[in-house]
């Protein structure tokens, strides 16, 4: 269960708001106070950000009223709880208040046992909501299981030629056989000998997640490498098919985590190919040759549909990756996209075939690209047209690519840890530094765990909890609220919990324990 409830107390009267504060975290220490707010604009700022699990509103605050604040939260999505204060007793707020779902509508002055009244109500509903969440968790993954055995028996079933499966995949929209575009994927794999379900339907679950929207997916994992067999939902070109896969396999191998080898076989027209050649894939991937360095591999070059010869293919790649290297990101953008314009107009298998070879170059110069976003803009429909699209895409590709990928790296993390070390007394999070430094949260998590070995919230705390300490051996007679509010916490109680949790100790504890040192 969750040990904490988050409160957002919008109110325009000091005294009000330090009267709550006081009476949960001297009655209800399991209620955190995460933000107060003494007017509509502040509130409705500070509510989007933290999203707090309880929500008590005055009627009467300035810039609006308080029941326009809930409504405009309600519109957006807010599902927390919501307590109206309000002097007023008038029936057309208590209205008002039904209509936006608001929990319970308070008159001043309130005493401190309707208040905890109130908030009891609050704490047991939330519980019950975090009790049926786990329930729903534990039913998904159940069913995920399920859905995967069932998958695998019936890839187990194609594999052997069984002939019974062709009326289950007919009624799932396979085509008729002998017009399939079916193909094998094989991911080399690190697993441990023994994983328990969880990470194996963690695995799974990822899997599907991507491919779903355009394939039909079976999935085995085995000891070393996990086997998938795909099928598009719709006949596809056979170039823009791979490159589709491309997309798909590297967003897949974001999200692993992986680095080892891909295979993808050559596209299959019947059930008889797909078996053949899913018989031909080797044991050890690491034998596979490779044609780019985001590690996915095909059986021959000719077995694809290619508008430029090999030495064109040769010629591009290398003029992309001598601008990628030289850091003529600008100057590569416009030149690739006034070229690909010209290909779009007037040989679209060009077209293609040149965006191929950009992803090639981008993912060989480095090959963290986070690219899985491709897939839905090349797929869609109209795309070689929409030339804005096209501009688009190039850009988002291209703005944060570096030459260096580790010296670029080691320099990210120095200016993220120095900006940590500056500000942990702000309101610091992750996804701030994240869009200061110009990347994604995905990208900037994994950099920064690979880098310093520990997440961004460990790391933040023990800034944090190293000058808490410092300030309690400096400052003897500091007290926990001005100690938390120097660490950059809002919360007394949440301050306390995390001190005790990083040092083993309480304050006073920690406190008594450098007198006696002295």
């Amino acid at each position: 269960m969750n040990r904490y409830y988050t409160v957002g107390i919008v109110e325009d009267e000091v005294i009000e708001r330090q009267a709550l504060r006081m009476i949960m975290e001297e009655k209800r220490p399991v209620l955190q106070v995460v933000f107060e707010a003494e007017d509509g604009n502040s509130a409705l700022k500070m509510a989007r950000q933290y999203q707090p699990d309880i929500l008590i509103v005055d009627i009467q605050i300035p810039g609006c009223t308080g029941l326009e604040l809930c409504q405009e939260l309600r519109q957006e999505g807010y599902s927390g709880l919501i307590i109206i204060s309000t002097s007023y007793s008038l029936f057309r707020y208590a209205y008002l208040a039904i209509k936006l779902n608001v929990l319970d509508y308070l008159l001043k002055p309130t005493g401190e046992t309707q208040i905890l009244s109130v908030l009891d109500r609050c704490i047991l509903i939330l519980e019950k909501n975090e009790q049926r969440k786990e329930k729903e968790q534990r039913l998904e993954e159940h069913m995920i299981r399920t859905r995967y055995e069932a998958d695998r028996r019936l890839l187990q079933q194609m594999m052997d030629g069984n002939e019974q499966v062709f009326p289950r995949l007919k009624e799932m929209g396979f085509p008729e056989n002998g017009q399939w575009q079916a193909c094998w994927i094989v991911q080399a794999w690190s697993m441990a000998e023994k994983m328990d379900t969880k990470e194996v339907v963690e695995i799974y679950s990822s899997i599907c997640q991507i491919f779903k929207q355009e394939f039909f997916v079976f999935v085995k994992l085995d000891a070393d490498k996990i086997l998938l067999f795909v099928q598009p939902k719709e006949k596809r070109d056979k170039f823009l098919l791979y490159t589709m896969l491309r997309c798909a396999i590297w967003s897949l191998k974001q999200l692993t985590g992986q680095k080892q080898f891909c295979y993808v076989s050559p596209i299959s027209n019947s059930l008889e190919q797909m078996k053949t050649s899913g018989s031909q894939i080797p044991e050890n991937l690491s034998l596979l040759p490779m044609i780019s360095r985001d590690f996915i591999c095909y059986t021959q070059m000719e077995q694809r549909p290619r508008a430029f010869s090999r030495d064109r293919y040769i010629f591009h790649m290398q003029k992309m990756i001598r601008f990628l290297k030289d850091n003529r990101i600008r100057y590569l953008e416009n030149m690739f996209f006034s070229e690909l314009q010209d290909y779009a107009q007037s040989e679209p298998q060009k077209f293609w075939e040149y965006l191929h070879i950009f992803f090639d170059a981008v993912v060989t110069v480095s090959d963290s690209r986070d690219l899985s976003f491709v897939m839905e803009k090349i797929s869609s429909e109209g795309f070689i047209e929409d030339s804005k699209q096209q501009q688009e895409m190039i850009h988002q590709i291209l703005i944060d690519c570096r030459t260096d990928e580790e010296e670029s790296t080691d320099t990210s993390i120095d200016q993220i840890l120095k900006i940590m070390r500056e500000e942990y007394t702000s309101d610091l999070s992750q996804a701030e530094i994240a869009q200061r430094m110009g990347m994604t949260q995905t990208y900037f998590s994994r950099m920064f765990k690979n880098k310093t070995g520990k997440n961004f919230v460990s790391l933040l705390t023990e800034f944090r909890m190293n000058h808490a300490k410092e300030l309690i051996a400096k400052e003897h007679d500091i007290t926990i609220s001005e100690l938390a509010e120097k660490c950059g916490y809002t919360s007394k109680t949440y301050f306390c919990a995390l001190f005790r949790k990083t040092v083993g100790l309480t304050v006073n504890e920690y406190r008594r324990r450098l007198e006696n040192e002295r």
